[in-house]
């Protein structure tokens, strides 16, 4: 299912209409029905946004935020600012679709095809009330549960919430529903799917942070004129301002700098483009086979000069098919310069077609303007050590590296401690795969010395096996210490709260000193 997205601040945004939205759900109910994938729906608002960043462009607050937007199936803009920010990056998004106005046009459709809707999450009975009121509405409008359990995605609690999560997942695939709206808040809500999506059998699953509350009416909307106009935050603030005032003019500023760079790189480059003449978009796809085997086929796209919403108006889904059918992509960057959101949307979207079916998307030969808008755009992390000075180089690299799992952990020999190298991603899919035991044993009853050098990451999920590695050598009156953390994978401690649960050091020498100096059974942790 091709899709034609923007990228604003590294966030991968569907241009969709509501008509078009609930028609793209429908289509993803029958897609997750053939292939048994759960599809994933998030409603992304500035407030979203700037919670998932930093100052620093490579730097993100909530790794596992932004890895799950990515790969999200459908992310609809929930906020003016959004749409105010598409239009000024030169590719305007359709219309504004918010969580609020979309359950009920759900409910209304899901009544009509038959289908049916699981309410989970909100506070209180909020979704149990938002549920029998829709019900009236729509009299042929079904429920196929709700449920408001307490979840936790933080803290030492993270060991028990996947058993926990598990009773949940059951009742919602008992109950055979279509969609399931999820009332956890953000980021709770996705980093729930997330952990629970190899599990759950409802072919769609929707974040919809305080919809309920809306629906039902503990929290008023603003008049459909402010609504128009883009000044529901006025009137939200007015609502609640002890609460919300920070939280809307800190987090509008905040958004307002962060995306201010790549808007002018945009306007400063499209105006030098009209000064000068562009043909028609080309873009030469050609196979490449020296130097590779047959199964490690690869194919090359020269990208055209201007890569934007008009090169790839036409012909969008057969381009995308013909790029992805070779095991190998690569994207020759070579001609262009001058790339907009749509055309980093497109260049994303083949990324996270390329991880659903387990292959490398390539990029070779990026000109360092054209470079700086995808680091401006909060982008050019996703490419990490796929993106390739020449062909020559990209094909050697192809050509010699091992397939290796996603992720995998190498016993190293030591002479007295039990060492680990973890490596690749440790997440929610793979999880279930992991022999945590075999991990254990692998310990024993030494003291761990666990090297994070080559972790490119781990989530919420990933980190309950650290958790269990703690809670065994304590068990056992031994040590462990974790060194080399990649920034994104020590900010994952940081955002679950555990950062202070371990020992944690820059690298192997000060891990090896801090076990010669700590006697059995110490209890003191933190950061060193």
């Amino acid at each position: 299912m091709v899709r034609e997205t923007i990228v604003i601040l590294g966030i991968p945004v569907d241009n969709l209409d509501m008509d078009k939205t609930i028609e793209r759900i429908f289509n993803l109910i029958e897609a997750s029905r053939r292939d048994g994938r759960a599809r994933q729906v998030a409603t992304v608002n500035v407030d979203f946004i700037v919670n998932t960043l930093t100052w620093r462009l490579s730097r993100f607050r909530h790794p596992e935020l932004i890895n799950i937007l990515r790969r999200a199936d459908l992310v609809t803009p929930d906020g003016m600012p959004i749409i105010w920010t598409s239009r000024l990056l030169g590719t305007p998004l359709k219309e504004r679709v918010t969580g609020a106005d979309l359950v009920p046009r759900l409910a209304e459709a899901a009544a009509r095809s038959g289908k049916s809707i699981y309410f989970l999450g909100g506070q209180g009975d909020a979704g149990s009330r938002a549920a029998r009121l829709l019900q009236a509405r729509f009299p042929d409008f079904r429920v196929a549960g709700v449920d408001s359990p307490y979840v936790s995605v933080e803290g030492q609690a993270l060991s028990d919430e996947i058993e926990k999560d598990r009773e949940v997942v059951e009742r919602i695939n008992r109950s055979g529903a279509d969609i399931l709206l999820i009332g956890f808040g953000n980021p709770k809500q996705e980093v729930w799917f997330d952990r629970n999506r190899h599990r759950l059998k409802v072919p769609v699953s929707i974040g919809i942070g305080g919809t309920y509350e809306f629906i039902v009416g503990s929290v008023a909307r603003a008049p459909q004129w402010m609504q128009k106009a883009g000044l529901e935050w006025i009137f939200r603030i007015t609502q609640d301002p002890k609460r919300l005032w920070k939280r809307y003019f800190v987090g509008f500023f905040k958004f307002g700098l962060m995306i201010l760079p790549a808007i002018a790189y945009y306007r400063v480059k499209r105006r030098a483009l009209k000064s000068s003449s562009t043909g028609a978009p080309q873009f030469d796809i050609r196979d490449h086979s020296t130097g590779v085997p047959e199964a490690a086929s690869i194919r090359v796209v020269r990208l055209p000069e201007v890569l934007d919403a008009r090169a790839l108006e036409s012909g969008r889904a057969s381009l995308e098919t013909e790029i992805m059918t070779a095991v190998n992509p690569i994207l020759d960057f070579t001609n262009v310069t001058f790339i907009d959101s749509a055309g980093l949307g497109f260049i994303v979207g083949l990324w996270r077609r390329a991880k659903t079916e387990n292959k490398n998307l390539n990029l070779i030969e990026i000109r360092p303007a054209t470079r700086r808008f995808f680091e401006l755009s909060r982008s050019i992390d996703v490419f990490k050590d796929r993106v390739f000075d020449n062909l020559d180089a990209a094909v050697t690299t192809i050509a010699t590296e091992a397939k290796q799992p996603p992720f995998y952990y190498i016993e190293v020999p030591h002479r007295k401690d039990a060492m680990l190298k973890l490596c690749g991603s440790l997440d929610a899919a793979q999880m279930p795969h992991l022999d945590s035991e075999a991990v254990l044993k692998a310990i024993g009853d030494r003291d761990g010395l666990i090297d994070l050098r080559q972790l490119d990451f781990v989530d919420s999920s990933g980190i309950v096996l650290f958790l269990k590695i703690q809670k065994h050598v304590q068990k056992i009156a031994r040590n462990c210490v974790l060194f080399g953390l990649q920034d994104n994978v020590r900010q994952m401690f940081r955002i679950t709260k555990l950062d202070r649960l371990f020992n944690i050091t820059a690298d192997m020498a000060a891990a090896e000193r801090y076990l010669e100096q700590a006697g059995p059974n110490q209890k003191t942790m933190g950061s060193n």
